[in-house]
């Protein structure tokens, strides 16, 4: 990387961090750098370009810091954990204005910014998902996807009230305190004998679409998990007649989910009966959710 791309970089994120992106030009990034803003533009193609390579250089100081720590032979798997959790919570106070400040960053779905945090999440959650099978086993393999949303859920709510509280806080207290709760979590899913609420087959899909900085097409998603509702309803313990009611229902999802218009009062109905299967409660919750967003975007 160039001297001048460096500084400009620099110059942003110092400029961003202070007045926030919408308020920031790039001639003000330009009269900090002391060049003109057409020289800027030979790097960037518009400000957006520029947010997108601030936010890589930061991640990437991350992800190095990550690798370093995975490949520390004197750290326990346990240790790495703990000490891991500690950098994500230094890594975003010293970042934090991409929590505070983030509503007013570009979100279009097919934008460069919205990409980039598609391709960083996917792989931070690679990371996530190797961290919890070296620390707790290859037991925990098919209730992995739930513990990263447990963990990534802590986590996100104390980085924002790093950011609203002025207080001090004693990060290694806290990553200790993290990994403490996912250790009895953890215990705690090991005894269970519910099936995990994320599926991993779906969730692979996601990671590998957002390694490519896109979106799972909605109707994908859908026949997905119709798909996983069939064989859901293939494993239960029920009378023969309470499995054909439900496969019956599946199959009427399956056609209001190919119907452009699908009739809601029909759709709701089939979902409530879905959700009078204790089992099959999440599942219906999800294609709820799936059929609720195809319905009101075709009323907008």
């Amino acid at each position: 990387m160039s001297l001048l791309k460096e500084k400009i970089i620099g110059s942003a994120m110092q400029i961003f961090s202070q007045k926030g992106y919408a308020a920031t030009s790039i001639q003000d990034i330009a009269n900090d750098c002391g060049i003109a803003k057409g020289s800027l533009y030979k790097f960037f193609a518009s400000k957006e370009d520029l947010l997108v390579e601030v936010y890589r250089s930061r991640t990437q100081v991350m992800f190095e810091e990550s690798d370093r720590i995975k490949s520390n032979p004197e750290l326990s798997p346990r240790e790495k954990f703990v000490l891991q959790t500690h950098r994500q919570f230094e890594f975003f106070l010293e970042f934090k204005y991409s929590i505070k400040d983030f509503y007013e960053l570009p979100m279009k779905e097919d934008g460069a910014f919205s990409k980039f945090l598609q391709q960083m999440r996917s792989q931070m959650l690679v990371n996530f998902a190797e961290l919890m099978i070296s620390v707790y086993g290859p037991e925990i393999e098919k209730h992995k996807w739930d513990l990263i949303a447990l963990y990534t859920g802590i986590l996100k709510e104390y980085m924002i009230m790093i950011t609203l509280i002025s207080s001090p806080f004693n990060y290694a207290r806290m990553a200790n305190f993290v990994v403490d709760r996912m250790d009895e979590m953890v215990a705690g899913i090991k005894k269970s004998t519910h099936e995990p609420i994320l599926d991993a087959e779906v969730m692979s899909q996601f990671v590998a679409r957002g390694m490519k900085g896109c979106h799972a097409p909605a109707g994908e998603q859908l026949h997905a998990t119709l798909t996983k509702l069939m064989s859901s309803i293939e494993e239960l313990q029920v009378t023969n007649a309470r499995k054909s009611e439900l496969h019956e229902a599946a199959h009427l999802l399956q056609e209001a989910a190919a119907d452009e218009s699908p009739r809601m009062v029909l759709v709701r109905a089939l979902l409530g009966l879905l959700q009078s299967q204790h089992e099959l409660v999440a599942i219906a919750s999800q294609l709820e959710r799936l059929y609720e967003s195809k319905h009101t975007k075709l009323l907008t």
